[in-house]
């Protein structure tokens, strides 16, 4: 390897560690000094971050000497949890894999927002299933293309090709049952 490809590579490395790095705080000095805690706090409820998240910004805004306001930043999150502690939001956590701490919305309909991240989770699952069912399908495809294929195992690739196919329709079938259930939420 050249120098100068070593001098780069260092050079991203170092950029990427900087970056990587600088995205642990949980805000910037800059937003500590102007922060409106009740917005601060309407964000967070809106991710479902915990109560306890409010130690990460007095960390973050300890370096420039800012306290948190916890009064107006609990009071912001409150409204923040109006918007993420609804079955819709669950079940978008749930679809795209996520993790729903249903303890984030004490005083909600719980078991409401399990059912919905459950719902959510089925798709994600299903899903996961299809795409891998795709990669399967499309594997045993470009292996039948081979010229040299003994006549065996050919149609041994056949076989599976099709049992691979009603597997994913029958996989479909399952995903769109289950977003049809997710529409009732």
């Amino acid at each position: 390897m050249t120098a100068m490809k070593r001098s780069l590579q260092f050079t991203a490395l170092t950029l990427a560690a900087t970056f990587l790095l600088s995205g642990c705080a949980s805000m910037s000095k800059s937003e500590c000094m102007s922060a409106n805690w009740e917005d601060v706090g309407i964000r967070d409820g809106a991710a479902g971050r915990p109560e306890e998240y409010l130690i990460e910004h007095s960390k973050a805004c300890a370096e420039v000497q800012v306290t948190p306001d916890r009064n107006a930043w609990l009071k912001g999150r409150e409204h923040g949890l109006e918007r993420f502690c609804v079955p819709y939001r669950a079940y978008q956590v749930g679809e795209s894999g996520g993790a729903f701490d249903s303890g984030v919305c004490e005083g909600f309909d719980q078991e409401r927002l399990q059912n919905a991240f459950e719902r959510g989770r089925d798709v994600n699952r299903l899903q996961s299933e299809l795409s891998s069912l795709d990669s399967q399908i499309r594997d045993i495809r470009a292996q039948l293309e081979k010229k040299d294929l003994e006549q065996k195992e050919r149609e041994r690739l056949a076989y599976d090709l099709g049992q691979l196919e009603y597997q994913r329709r029958d996989a479909e079938d399952h995903l769109e049952h289950a977003r049809d259930r997710a529409r009732s939420l």
